[in-house]
């Protein structure tokens, strides 16, 4: 049965990973023909050379590439670096180096398919790896027709990925927006709604955050401490910031609430993804 190319490398990776040694480093080719043996030989060497790092054999994205792969990498390109602030050439090359000591990161990834590439990248900036780019001969047979890929339903995958890693924090601010707007008018305090929100949503995002966009291995008894700490500081924020756009602007008490939650998102995303849910290379 076919599980996927992310099932396949993974299956790769744990058995190099249980049965050599330390100094064996892996180099993942795709099999359609685009990576010559010379482009293989640079990337690995790379990787002998740059431990703690994910190598990534780039193309030259030229007119002479097909219009699907060149578009494709292009728009991922764009949003990588405008969402996550990681700045690479290929974004969907299947040429990669990889030290034996981060292969535990990329063997707990759960996505199985096309996306799981995307998501090695999304992983190696969570954790610090540094991208080194090795240009790479660019070769396409028949206008890439043996490549797998399909346009449409893979580029979907891999965009849902991406935009995963918001959808947890939109689904939990309509819990707590809902919540809050429920119970102002009957506590008629900015405070107390705002902790009551905060109580009912904070369950629902923890356990989003940890198992479907970070994909935490730490036990809850160590991050959900940290997580409750994080809460209870930004709530207190939002409620100031909501006071004073209330009460010294002049902006509705919804309004000044939607603009309190926007700005700290962006805050709480980077403390959990840094120092909450790191997984950590040794693991």
């Amino acid at each position: 049965m076919n599980k996927g190319k992310g099932a396949a490398l993974k299956t790769g990776f744990e058995y190099i990973y249980s049965n050599f040694d330390s100094n064996t480093s892996v180099v993942t080719a795709d099999a359609d023909g685009q990576h010559s043996f010379q482009s293989i030989i640079n990337v690995a060497d790379s990787t002998i050379k740059n431990q703690n790092s994910l190598v990534l054999g780039v193309r030259s994205f030229s007119k002479d590439i097909p219009f699907r792969s060149r578009f494709g990498n292009i728009l991922t390109q764009k949003i990588f670096k405008t969402l996550f602030g990681i700045s690479i050439t290929d974004t969907q090359t299947g040429l990669r180096g990889i030290s034996h000591e981060t292969l535990p990161l990329f063997m707990s990834i759960s996505c199985n398919r096309y996306e799981y590439e995307t998501e090695m990248l999304l992983v190696s900036k969570k954790n610090n790896l540094k991208f080194i780019e090795v240009p790479i001969e660019t070769i396409y047979e028949n206008n890439n027709e043996s490549s797998h890929f399909n346009p449409l339903l893979d580029s979907m995958r891999i965009y849902f990925v991406l935009f995963r890693y918001t959808s947890a924090s939109l689904l939990s601010a309509i819990v707590d927006y809902i919540v809050f707007i429920g119970v102002f008018p009957i506590l008629n305090n900015i405070l107390l709604s705002t902790y009551t929100s905060r109580l009912v949503s904070l369950f629902v995002n923890y356990f989003l955050v940890r198992n479907s966009v970070f994909y935490s291995k730490n036990k809850i008894i160590s991050t959900f401490p940290k997580y409750l700490l994080l809460v209870i500081i930004s709530g207190f924020l939002s409620a100031t910031l909501i006071y004073c756009f209330h009460n010294y602007v002049g902006i509705s008490i919804l309004l000044s609430k939607i603009i309190a939650e926007t700005g700290l998102y962006f805050m709480n995303f980077a403390i959990q993804k840094k120092y909450i849910f790191k997984t950590e290379i040794n693991q």
